[in-house]
């Protein structure tokens, strides 16, 4: 920054980082407070899901690729 210069509106707040202004902090706060909950929720129900589809995309992938028998002729 040049010698009289201002630092940019909404910018650093007395020379604090990111993670030491106030808003940030709140931020932080309310986010965790918000989300911590989900973020601890196990993920066995997804990993199912996840499985499950990819034994159908293999089943399906299986099927596309196995040799079909010759049309029969009436």
């Amino acid at each position: 920054m040049a010698d009289g210069d201002k630092p940019p509106e909404g910018g650093p707040v007395l020379g604090l980082t990111a993670e030491e202004q106030p808003f940030d902090k709140w931020l932080r706060m309310q986010l965790h407070a918000m989300f911590d909950g989900v973020i601890n929720e196990p993920l066995t129900d997804l990993v199912r899901l996840i499985d499950e589809d990819a034994k159908r995309v293999r089943q399906e992938t299986d099927e596309a690729a196995a040799p079909k028998p010759p049309p029969e002729e009436t």
